[in-house]
């Protein structure tokens, strides 16, 4: 019930203090609101950086054009706040408007749903790779 409310409160003061934010698109799932670096969670993207095969590559760009598109609305954006990941970055659902950003990748085909460990990212890897 406590970490509910607190979430909420996290989530409205991060509304109040972005409603005109700096936004930088890093990749597919990774986003820059002022200094805040946010990693969306439950999906992942194709890498845009050292990717592993040119067509991951591609579909990475691909993701990274469509979080373009989403946030380019300037509609209101609401940062619900999870956690942190190994390497700080704040794990969170992000939403324009009323939009899930991570659930849009998914429902039109840009992200995959993000399951851990080594296996699953193989076979993340095989599906982007594949020709």
């Amino acid at each position: 019930m406590i970490r509910d409310l607190l979430s909420v409160l996290v989530a409205f003061a991060l509304l109040v203090s972005h409603a005109f934010a700096d936004i930088r698109i890093v990749d597919g799932d990774t986003i820059v609101i002022d200094d805040l670096k946010i990693r969306l969670l439950e999906i992942d993207t194709p890498e845009t950086y050292a990717p592993r095969c040119e067509n991951e590559h591609v579909l990475g760009l691909k993701a990274k054009q469509r979080l373009i598109e989403l946030f380019a609305t300037r509609d209101t954006i609401t940062v619900v706040e999870q956690g942190k990941d190994r390497y700080g970055r704040t794990l969170a659902y992000v939403y324009v408007g009323e939009l899930n950003v991570g659930e849009q990748l998914l429902k039109e085909g840009l992200a995959l749903p993000y399951r851990p460990g080594p296996k699953a990212k193989a076979e993340r890897l095989a599906q982007w790779c594949r020709s």
